[in-house]
């Protein structure tokens, strides 16, 4: 697993399907630069840099109408910087930084006015409601625990834990214990013999 790079001509590389870099001009644009040759042995689009790299074999590809590569180095970045300015491009880190060098720390881009009112609006929204969890079992009734520990439900609340609920059982040694009901691991002492018995 790496860091991957990308030369992309959309706004967010991932998203690069309606401004692709067509393979044709990948191959177009290999075909003419002196210091990168394609090793079809690593696939029709992989082609090797013979720039000064601190790593034996910097290397560029292309897929999904972006090239990339995996850690470059600082020459390969410039490298890189230097395809995408003859391609109209940009180079993309994998969290969508810009790199404009290989010796100058990345930049962010800013958000649009659009997408900043965007994103304002769909913090507004209330959340939607949790749908609310009826209990297999009540109040007074014996349930057994994750543990298989048996117990006695003593209070259920089912608004508490912003509409999780909750519910409180107490052992038979007196012990007293609260578990979020969404997901507290009870099952009722009934139900979990008749299913034993299965």
């Amino acid at each position: 697993m790496g860091y991957d790079l990308h030369i992309t001509r959309a706004k967010s590389w991932s998203d690069s399907a309606a401004h692709q870099i067509a393979p044709e001009e990948w191959l177009t644009y290999v075909e003419k630069d002196t210091e990168l040759a394609l090793s079809f042995d690593d696939g029709p689009y992989f082609a090797k840099w013979n720039g000064k790299s601190e790593y034996p074999a910097p290397w560029l590809d292309w897929s999904n109408g972006n090239i990339y590569t995996k850690n470059p180095d600082a020459a390969l970045i410039d490298k890189m910087v230097a395809i995408a300015r003859e391609l109209q491009a940009s180079v993309q880190g994998d969290d969508g930084e810009i790199y404009g060098s290989g010796h100058e720390a990345p930049a962010f881009p800013k958000p649009s006015i659009s997408d900043r009112l965007r994103n304002y609006l769909q913090a507004m929204r209330p959340a939607p409601r949790i749908k609310r969890t009826d209990p297999p079992f009540q109040v007074g009734e014996r349930v057994l625990d994750a543990f298989h520990k048996e117990t006695t439900v003593i209070e259920i609340d089912l608004e508490s834990n912003h509409g999780l609920g909750k519910v409180k059982v107490r052992y038979d040694d007196g012990r007293e214990a609260n578990f979020m009901l969404a997901s507290s691991g009870l099952s009722t002492v009934a139900k979990k013999n008749v299913e034993e018995c299965r």
